[in-house]
């Protein structure tokens, strides 16, 4: 190859090598920038918990129960009383303290105040404070203080009364665990006082006897609880209005 030719392929080469050298974004990111590089290698000096780092690093993402502090993710409940780490947290803040916000004294989301839940006797559902569910505010169940509208064999019950699991063979109806043709679902004609721990209804099926509705236990007949609460009787299943 003739001489100029070879200077020529050689100049080229080196102006390629400085050109691509000088544009790329994420080594000049990774000298230069005091927060965290994107994926595009742009530094970002707000750091929070959608991308957090520090010194040049690459950004990360922390999770629901950590926050951005000092450019690294913290667990929330770690004490960190950093400003930065309450200002980016995700649950609630308490005392300067970033939490989780789902706790019954500490309840609450999006960097926000932690509410106590306790006043008024509510429940933390979902990182905000709810009054618990009861017959109040449920028509299906309640199971773990959420409403559950769509009763199934897993959660059966109605008016605002604890959900029951339904006995092999049951379906949920109105609330109430029962056959699907209606009947007992017991075999060789046994009755109901003979096998039930919980209650009888008035199709001589067992019930749990846990509910407002149904409530009973050792195989009596279901009653409903005017005024009172169906409460569990550990020692023998079943329930007791009190």
């Amino acid at each position: 190859m003739a001489p100029r030719l070879v200077g020529l392929s050689a100049f080229v080469t080196a102006a390629l090598l400085s050109f691509f050298a000088s544009c790329g974004p994420t080594s000049t990111c990774a000298t230069t920038c005091t927060g965290c590089c994107d994926a595009m290698g742009q530094c970002v000096t707000a750091t929070s918990t959608a991308a957090c780092g520090a010194n040049g690093a690459t950004c990360s993402a922390c999770t629901r129960s950590e926050a951005c502090s000092n450019g690294a993710c913290v667990a929330v409940d770690a004490g960190s009383t950093d400003a930065g780490a309450c200002a980016n947290c995700r649950g609630c803040c308490q005392n300067g303290v970033c939490r989780t916000g789902n706790l019954v004294n500490a309840c609450g989301a999006d960097g926000g105040t932690c509410e106590d839940c306790t006043v008024g006797n509510r429940a933390c559902v979902a990182n905000a404070c709810r009054a618990p569910c009861g017959p109040s505010n449920c028509q299906g169940c309640c199971r773990n203080d959420v409403c559950i509208t769509s009763t199934t064999v897993q959660a059966c019950g109605a008016g605002g009364q604890a959900c029951v699991f339904c006995g092999s063979g049951q379906v949920c109806q109105a609330g109430l665990c029962t056959t699907a043709d209606g009947g007992s679902g017991r075999d060789g004609g046994e009755s109901c006082a003979a096998t039930c721990n919980g209650c009888c209804d008035a199709t001589d099926m067992c019930q749990p006897g846990l509910s407002n509705l149904a409530c009973g236990n050792l195989g009596a007949r279901c009653v409903v609880c005017n005024g009172t609460t169906c409460r569990d009787s550990p020692t023998t299943g079943g329930g007791r209005c009190f």
